[in-house]
């Protein structure tokens, strides 16, 4: 037998249930039926390197990431960064607060962000759209992405993004009621989040990107359908330690966001949600030209 092929892919997260079908794919030998030597690699404790970033310098063959690092490094040209996989088709994310009943009182709180490039901008307009003056809020960079959802908890900061099958899930368990806030909800179209991209001009070849991607939905289909056996293959790699109770219900909470009406399986992508989403953010000034949406993503690797 031929010597398998290293596919190295960086998480955008310490490992959870966005993550779950990728695990199942590795730890129940899906990628290795189709010859694949997979690593899965999360962010260093200070989150000092993006995942698109460590595509960019060749560290990586695949990211983790949201839309906007795809939009933000084509728009830039420093990169020809392209989705070929949504892990989750319907946006899971929202502003969370444990403080503020309603987006508009968040003009007068502290946001805490994640540094990403129309993060801001977005959270203003949901303020905006709800009542607010959104250029009050006060937005606190993140020193420490890995503790913003902490500081909400203690107070420290009024608000965050989070992804509900995950904080929303640690916040039902503890007993905290979260105030959440969904994009679509405030006229944010809110792209895909997250989707698995590439270098369109790196060296992976097509035909292993095809066995990837195909084990990768086997993977995910796996991991919807058996929500208890995902609480054993993450438990291991989840830093803080979650219990089975906590992962079984985040899984059967996230097995909604993996697929759309109307799909046809996991990791295919609509190409009018691409156009809604770069369209939007075009209307608001934060996207300075036209992008082809054939640069953006791409199903080919389901083919």
């Amino acid at each position: 037998m031929s010597s398998k092929t290293n596919i190295k892919v960086a998480l955008d997260w310490t490992p959870n249930t966005i993550h779950s079908g990728l695990f199942c794919a590795l730890e129940k030998g899906i990628y290795a039926e189709q010859n694949l030597d997979v690593q899965l690699l999360p962010p260093n404790e200070d989150y000092t390197t993006t995942p698109a970033k460590r595509v960019q310098n060749g560290e990586v063959d695949l990211a983790v990431c949201p839309s906007e690092s795809v939009i933000a490094y084509n728009e830039t040209g420093r990169m020809k960064l392209q989705a070929v996989y949504a892990i989750l088709q319907r946006d899971a994310s929202a502003i969370a607060s444990t403080e503020f009943q309603d987006v508009a009182s968040l003009d007068g709180g502290a946001y805490g962000s994640y540094n990403a490039k129309y993060e801001d901008k977005i959270v203003r307009a949901m303020v905006t759209a709800g009542g607010g003056k959104g250029y009050r809020m006060h937005i606190q960079d993140s020193t420490g992405k890995f503790s913003l959802f902490d500081e909400v908890k203690k107070g420290e900061l009024d608000a965050t993004w989070v992804f509900m099958p995950w904080e929303g899930v640690e916040a039902e368990l503890e007993g905290i009621e979260l105030h959440s806030f969904r994009p679509e909800d405030y006229g944010v179209p809110y792209g895909y989040s997250p989707v698995l991209a590439r270098n369109a001009e790196g060296s992976l070849e097509p035909d292993v990107l095809r066995k990837f991607v195909k084990a990768t939905a086997k993977g995910y289909e796996y991991a919807m359908q058996h929500p208890s056996e995902v609480a054993s293959v993450l438990a291991p790699h989840c830093r803080p330690e979650k219990s089975a109770t906590f992962l079984i219900r985040s899984q059967e909470r996230i097995n909604g966001f993996y697929l759309e009406e109307g799909s046809s399986g996991p990791g295919r992508m609509r190409e009018g949600k691409w156009e809604a989403w770069t369209s939007w953010l075009k209307e608001e000034g934060l996207l300075e030209r036209e992008l082809p949406l054939k640069d953006l993503f791409s199903n080919e690797f389901f083919e």
